[in-house]
């Protein structure tokens, strides 16, 4: 009997376990605390409160709307906070945030003999002397961002300086210590704040609780909380399982009636260093908070709504903290009786309540109940409700483009992004000098969220605030940048994708798999380059164990990055005043993939090498759906110019024509139209090709391409369905896009009058520039415009050096025999082509003549080489050569030896390899694999051998595409694979090679009973994680190591303990275990078993004899066993630490 003793007590463990899972509750008081919002803006770049009412700004008092918040600006909030402390509770009080501008204002009033606001800081001085029993404000006054900026969307540095500027003005004018806490403006957060918030010696952040469960599995998510799905990126956090419905207001989700009102550490990762910063994320209670703000206590049924939780307030060291966030100085929340009346009839309650609810501070409460240090969790962007319901997209104030595809708020980011670059040029060159200070200022001021938040009010005026703040930065920060070296990188703006859950679903409808990122980027001294990178995933989870996804440098559970160059656009803005600068929108598309969790982030450099990187982003993709519908796909999914397309449309029950374009809906050439095909109203510039079908399986097909013709180059397919009953299937307003890679990679240039950042300037010659680039298929040609240089421009292209010819234009002298030529007229600013047969696009603007002309299609080949001048001609008939480049001989003519020589001889970039890497689970032995595209590729080469030297091709095959899907490779096999890729001048370098084995993928049952388990994981799986492979269970996993210890990511070879609501099966799939070799402790340990059943008699233990109990299974009670069977758990007890091999 002796040595079932420690299993005895171990069962013993385990009922208490159980008992604690069940209904063992206490019941703490609920703690409730307050955070007033108060805040104006500066309402006219960069005027006092008194200038701008002087000026008639505004169809309204500006000075009025503050005369009627006179009690929340000075003695309202005071006298609330009176009333706790005079019934006596030790821990009563409330937060405000106050913001800068808003402090400003009311000091301008003051100063002017505002009757309303004399003296008014001293209510908030007298108040922040009174302390609870704990010593700390009764209001605290926390920190703010001096502007009310969206800082969710800001760098690091502009956060801090919002900071900085905020603490600066409070250390003038009022008492006391800054603040440890901070509520950030709109409470829109992001995790990618915590570093500067910590640097400013921020200790915990206010953080709107919905963002916490949306970053859980199991969220009951539902379209009528008013924001669409979360990326599965963002779910990162276990299941809370304390899931309500809250009845008596307002709450149209349900919520997390404990977890998401129990503060917890937040964690960032700097991407370069590897550095962790931590601090406290304080929730803001989402629904209870916007009721609050309704009117205060009768608003809100404290009673009726706050009870309904008390029945989860099971944890004595972290009790649940209801803050309610809002406006303290609007709507009912700004009112008398918010602050008088209903808030003595709060006090009243908790007066007849003093077990069950008691009102905090903050601080208070972190310092009763500190969150453990190892309670870390992932928190979702976004704000509050009051502003678009805060998605994790801050779409308030990033608002997507109107049909003409221009928005106010992108056009400001684009504008704010440019004018920092110069502010940070004159604060790397002379951070103490004025004007750099004076930059500061504006460019602060800029970034004020008000800016963005009225879209088109008042005939824009809100929306040229931005620009208006900018300029004026920007005319400071010229005085400086000037007089020193630029050693600032490019300003990036927080990259931004579309659709946001790729593969995934958006209000319940399917998104595209292929998705794009977008920026806007800025230098001072111009751009060299601007890429896309990103990377995959191994095992699809983000792991808490590890910081590979987080940091630049990777690890073993990330591919290489994957890099792509990133194409540009730019938009006129809609301001008034005009921005006198504004970043480029770059962008780019990641096609192909599915079901993989992205990381990725843009790189750019500016012309003096130095680099910028934004900070690393996650997205996952889900299932691919080709091209962006449920009912609509294509394949290939990444087609060159040389496949034939297959567009298939399903679920479909009448016909159809396809309604298409090329280049941006230009009309197809129609060498390239279907049989059956027509210009749309018979003018075009769409063409409807008729569609095949629908057939049996009611599907719809057609084919498209090859579009490989000299006659016309295509890089893009743009179409929409149109029913036979006149409706249409637009993609959901975005249209349907299949990009063709062509033998340029895929860089577009983009037609604007300004340089684009992929090309090169090759010559110059007395201030007059020639610029060229080329995409495999159409060259670029650049130099200034003709206004800017005061004489008509001309560049001639050709395909050999010839003999002169007489100058066009009626010019005087003679130009060696071009191809075609690109002209620009001095009088207008008039551009075109002419002599060419090759298609082309031309602009001209008053910086830059640009223009590109595709090569095959104008000479019929490919040549290896082209000749380019650039001639500068007086602009009158019979104006005289005044300058070319290259320079000349001087006699008034351009020979053909004058003509820059531009080779082709360009190899395509070296592939990345993306997948397989390391082990790979399948069912049956075939395997895709994928590489990324490269640069100026026309295929690929792919090759498989059983060692890493290649001395034996198992696969050795040249295909078009960047995947290729092989079988008959052997299970548990090590394979070596590398690829490069080929064009017309050569092959780039093999890339690096990747070793990988397939393992084969099979299914056990585990039969469990109601109640608990001892179980273990029998199977290789890539996702461990206990939600994965237990999804039905009804506790945590807790693994035995002197004690139960909670495991949320399990590993073989450990036994678990797991509870069911009800017996059943569950069906594990993975790699197969056949042996495996468990390391044991002295005493007692809960092991796993492998794949098959394995007797007791084959075990080998090292060293021998160090058993000393049976294996005992769990079934009720405690059983002795000959077998251990697969997925179960087993205790042993061993007389030393050793190893047990199981097979």
């Amino acid at each position: 009997m002796k040595r079932f003793f420690i299993p005895l007590i171990l069962l013993f463990f385990i009922n208490g376990l159980a008992a604690k899972d069940g209904n063992e509750k206490t019941n703490p008081p609920i703690y409730i605390a307050f955070l007033w919002h108060m805040h104006q803006p500066i309402y006219w770049p960069y005027e006092s409160i008194l200038q701008t009412e002087a000026n008639n700004r505004y169809p309204y008092s500006v000075i009025d709307i503050h005369n009627q918040r006179v009690g929340p600006y000075t003695s309202w909030p005071k006298n609330a906070v009176m009333m706790g402390i005079n019934a006596n509770f030790q821990h009563f009080g409330a937060q405000v945030s106050f913001s800068g501008s808003l402090i400003e204002n009311l000091n301008n009033l003051e100063t002017a003999g505002n009757p309303n606001f004399q003296n008014w800081k001293s209510h908030w001085n007298y108040i922040k002397t009174q302390t609870t029993s704990l010593g700390n404000p009764r209001i605290d006054m926390v920190a703010f961002g001096y502007h009310h900026p969206l800082m969710g969307l800001l760098d690091e540095l502009d956060s801090r300086k919002q900071i900085q500027y905020h603490k600066q003005m409070f250390s003038i004018n009022f008492s006391g210590n800054y603040s440890n806490g901070i509520f950030p403006p709109e409470n829109a957060f992001s995790i990618r704040m915590i570093k500067p918030l910590v640097e400013e010696n921020i200790k915990w952040v206010l953080v709107d609780n919905i963002h916490f469960e949306r970053a859980c599995e199991g969220y009951p998510f539902s379209t009528a909380g008013n924001i669409y799905e979360p990326n599965k990126s963002d779910v990162r956090n276990p299941n809370p399982n304390d899931w309500v419905q809250l009845n008596g207001l307002w709450a149209p989700t349900r919520v997390s009636a404990r977890w998401s009102r129990q503060p917890h550490f937040i964690e960032y990762v700097d991407p370069t260093t590897g550095q962790k910063y931590k601090m406290i994320a304080v929730p803001a209670d989402r629904y209870l908070g916007n009721e609050d703000g309704r009117g205060g206590f009768g608003a809100l049924n404290y009673e009726g709504v706050m009870s309904q939780l008390e029945s989860y307030n099971t944890d004595p060291a972290h009790p649940i903290l209801i803050v309610l966030a809002h406006d303290g100085d609007n709507y009912g929340g700004g009112s008398e009786s918010y602050y008088n009346n209903n808030f003595q009839s709060f006090v009243n309650w908790l007066l007849a309540n003093p077990n069950r609810f008691v009102c905090t501070t903050i601080e208070d409460y972190l310092e009763m109940f500190p969150p453990d240090s190892n309670d870390i969790i992932h928190i979702e962007p976004g704000s509050w409700s009051g502003a678009d319901n805060g998605d994790p997209e801050f779409k308030k104030w990033l608002g997507d483009p109107d049909p003409s595809g221009y928005s106010p708020d992108r056009n400001s980011w684009a504008v704010v992004t440019a004018a920092k670059n110069f502010v940070l040029t004159a604060n790397q060159i002379n951070p103490t000098n004025q004007n750099t200070a004076n930059a500061w200022k504006f460019l602060l001021n800029a970034q004020s969220s008000d800016y963005w938040y009225w879209d088109g009010a008042q005939n824009g005026v809100w929306d040229s605030h931005p620009t208006r703040a900018c300029n004026q930065a920007i005319l400071y920060a010229q005085n400086v940048i000037t007089s020193g070296t630029d050693l600032t990188p490019p300003t990036i703006f927080l990259p931004q994708r579309e659709p946001y859950n790729p593969g995934g679903t958006e209000w319940g409808i399917l998104q595209p798999s292929n998705f794009k990122i977008w920026t806007y980027v800025f230098d001072v001294n111009g751009l060299k380059s601007v890429k896309l990178k990103y990377r995959l995933d191994l095992d699809g989870v983000n792991s808490w164990n590890s910081t590979d996804n987080e940091t630049y440098a990777g690890g073993s559970e990330v591919t290489n990055w994957i890099e792509l160059p990133m194409s540009s656009q730019i938009l006129p803005s809609q301001t008034d005043p005009q921005p006198l600068f504004k970043a480029k929108e770059f962008y780019a598309e990641i096609n192909g993939l599915e079901n993989s969790l992205i990381d990725y982030y843009v790189e750019a450099i500016d012309s003096n090498n130095n680099i910028s990187k934004s900070p690393i982003q996650h997205v996952w993709v889900g299932q691919n759906n080709s091209g962006g519908s449920s009912s609509v796909s294509w394949f290939p999914l990444n087609p060159t110019s040389n496949d034939t397309i297959t567009i298939t449309v399903t679920i479909a029950y009448q016909s159809a024509n396809l309604h298409w374009g090329v280049n941006g809906w230009q009309t197809p050439n129609s060498i390239y139209w279907p049989d059956g095909s027509f210009l749309f109203n018979g003018t075009g510039p769409a063409v409807e090709s008729p569609f095949a079908g629908p057939d049996s399986e009611n599907k719809l097909k057609i084919k498209l391409g090859p579009f490989n013709k000299p006659i016309q180059s295509v890089n893009k397919i743009s179409f929409v369905i149109h029913y036979a009953d006149n409706s249409w299937d637009n993609n959901n307003g975005s249209d349907y896009h299949i990009n063709i890679s062509t033998t340029g990679g895929g860089i577009v240039f983009v037609m604007d009058g300004l340089i684009d950042s992929s090309v090169q300037l090759v010559n110059s010659n007395q201030g007059l520039n020639l610029y060229l680039g080329w995409n495999g298929s159409e060259l670029y040609v650049a130099s200034q415009s003709a206004q800017s240089q005061n004489g008509d421009i001309f560049i001639f292209v050709s395909d050999s050096q010839r003999t002169l010819i007489n100058s066009p234009w009626a010019k005087a002298g003679k130009v060696a025999g071009w191809s075609a030529y690109l002209g620009n007229e001095s009088t207008n600013n008039w551009c075109g082509w002419f002599d060419n047969s090759g298609t082309t696009q031309k602009y001209a603007s008053a910086s830059y003549l640009e223009g590109t002309i595709n090569l095959i299609s104008e000479f019929g080949y490919l040549p290896d080489k082209v000749f380019v001048s650039v001639g500068k001609y007086q602009t009158n008939d019979g104006g005289l050569l005044i300058n070319q480049v290259p320079a000349g001989n001087n006699d008034a003519n351009i020979d053909s030896s004058e003509f820059y020589i531009y080779e082709f001889t360009i190899l395509p970039t070296t592939p990345s390899l993306i997948f397989p890497i390391g082990d790979v689970l399948d069912s049956i032995n075939t395997i895709t694999f994928m590489w990324s595209l490269s640069n100026y590729a026309l295929r690929y080469n792919i090759q498989v051998s059983e060692d890493s030297n290649f001395s034996g091709l198992i696969i050795n095959d040249t295909i078009s595409t960047n995947s290729i899907t092989k079988s008959g490779l052997s299970f548990d096999k090590s394979y070596f694979w590398r690829v490069k890729a080929i064009n017309n001048s050569g092959s780039s370098n093999f890339s690096d090679v990747k070793k990988f084995r397939i393992i084969q993928r099979i299914t056990i049952n585990i039969f469990v009973k109601k109640g608990w388990n001892m179980v273990s994981v029998p199977l290789k799986n890539f996702n461990m994680r206990k939600e994965v492979l237990f999804p039905t269970s009804i506790s945590n996993a807790y693994k035995y190591n002197d004690g139960y210890v909670k495991e949320d990511t399990l590993k073989i070879g450990r036994g678990y303990w797991l509870k069911f609501g009800d017996d059943e099966i569950i069906s594990i799939s993975g790699g197969l275990i056949p042996f495996d070799t468990i390391y044991v402790a002295a005493g007692w340990n809960l092991i796993g078993s492998i794949s098959n059943n394995c007797s007791v008699q084959s075990i080998i233990t090292q060293p021998e004899n160090i058993l000393t109990s049976k294996f005992y299974e769990y079934d009720n009670s405690y059983i002795g066993t000959d077998t251990l069977k697969s997925g179960k758990a087993y205790w042993i007890k061993v007389n030393q630490p050793g190893k047990l091999l199981l097979k």
